[in-house]
C-alpha cells in the first residue's frame, strides 16, 4: 500500500521561495559567471553522503547532474563515502569553497555540523541550495532555499496510517542517524501522531544510523524486549532490508507486523508486493535533484 506526501519546495531562504530566475537575489548572492575551459559557465558542486546502495541519493544526484549540464555548467560530485562520515562532508564542502565553486548543492548529513561551513560559503559569496534534509532552524540566511519533502508530515502520516491499520498495540521506530534532521523530523511526526491514540503506544525508538545491519540489530533488540510488537516505523528504505531481517531473526513473520517505511525505493516496493512491508510514504528524489540544480 502506497502513501504519498506532498513535497514542500523552497520552505526556507529569504522569506519567500526563490524562483529559478530570482534565486540569486537571496542573502548568499550568486557571483558573476565567466566561461571556463570548454565553454562551461562554471562549476556546480553536489555534496552528499554516498550513492552506493542508496537509491534515493543516487537518483537525486543523477537528476541534478542532468539539469546542471543542460544549463551549460560543469557538475562535480563529492561524496563522504559513509552514512556517518559527517566530518568528511564538511571537509568536502570546504574544499569546494576553496576551489571557487560557482554554486553548491548540499544534502546535509547533520543539520547542525554544517553551519560553520555554510557561513564560510556565504562569506565567499557562493550560493548554496539545501536538498533533501533540512538545516537546524535559525540559520536560513546562510542558504538560498531548501528543496525537500515535509519530513515531519511524512512521519505524521505514517503514524496515522499505523493507528488505522493496527487499531491497538505497541509500536516502535527505527530512527536514522543522530543529527540528521530529515530522520529526526520523521520520527517526531510519527511520535506525535501516535500520541493522539489511546490504544496505540510507541514503546521504543532506536537509531539505525541509515545502515541495514544496524537496523537489523536494533530491530532484534526492540522485538526481544517486546515480542508482542504490532508495528514498526522505519525512517528510510535504506534500512528496510535490515528491519525485515531483524523481524525474521526473532522467529517472526514480517507479514504479521505492520511495517511502514519511507522513500518508495524499488526494493521497498518489492517488499510490499511480497507481503513483508505494509507500505511506504513516498518521496520524489528526481524532483528534489532537478529543482535544486535549476534554482
Amino acid at each position: 500500500m502506497m502513501l504519498a506526501v506532498g513535497m514542500t519546495i523552497g520552505l526556507a531562504g529569504c522569506g519567500t521561495p526563490p524562483s529559478a530566475s530570482t534565486a540569486a537575489a537571496g542573502s548568499a548572492a550568486a557571483p558573476s559567471k565567466t566561461e571556463g575551459s570548454g565553454g562551461s559557465k562554471g562549476t556546480i558542486v553536489f555534496s552528499t553522503k554516498t550513492i552506493t546502495n542508496n537509491e534515493f541519493q543516487r537518483v537525486m544526484v543523477e537528476e541534478a547532474e542532468k539539469a546542471v549540464e543542460a544549463a551549460g555548467y560543469t557538475f562535480e560530485l563529492t561524496l563522504s563515502g559513509d552514512e556517518l562520515a559527517v566530518s568528511k562532508q564538511v571537509e568536502n564542502i570546504e574544499n569546494a569553497i576553496n576551489k571557487g565553486a560557482d554554486g553548491i548543492i548540499i544534502a546535509p548529513m547533520d543539520g547542525s555540523a554544517i553551519i560553520p561551513v555554510l557561513e564560510k560559503a556565504k562569506k565567499a559569496n557562493i550560493p548554496v541550495i539545501i536538498a533533501d534534509a533540512a538545516v537546524e532552524e535559525g540559520h536560513e540566511d546562510l542558504y538560498l532555499t531548501y528543496i525537500g519533502s515535509d519530513n515531519y508530515n511524512i512521519g505524521y502520516e505514517a503514524g496515522k496510517q499505523m493507528i488505522e491499520k493496527i487499531g491497538e498495540g505497541k509500536v516502535c521506530t527505527v530512527r536514522g542517524a543522530s543529527g540528521a534532521m530529515g530522520g529526526e523530523l520523521r520520527a517526531q511526526g510519527f511520535e506525535d501522531a501516535i500520541s493522539e491514540s489511546d490504544k496505540v503506544k510507541l514503546v521504543n525508538q532506536q537509531a539505525g544510523n541509515w545502515l541495514s545491519d544496524v537496523a537489523m540489530q536494533v530491530t532484534e533488540n526492540m522485538l526481544a524486549s517486546d515480542p508482542d510488537m504490532k508495528g514498526i516505523f522505519n525512517c528510510s528504505d535504506g534500512m528496510l532490508s535490515g528491519v525485515i531481517s531483524g523481524v525474521e531473526n526473532q522467529g517472526l513473520n514480517p507479514s504479521d507486523l505492520t511495517i511502514i517505511s519511507v522513500d518508495g525505493d524499488k526494493a521497498a516496493l518489492d517488499a510490499i508486493k511480497n507481503g513483508k512491508c505494509y507500505g511506504c510514504v513516498a518521496q520524489y528524489p528526481r524532483v528534489i535533484g532537478q529543482k535544486s540544480a535549476e534554482i
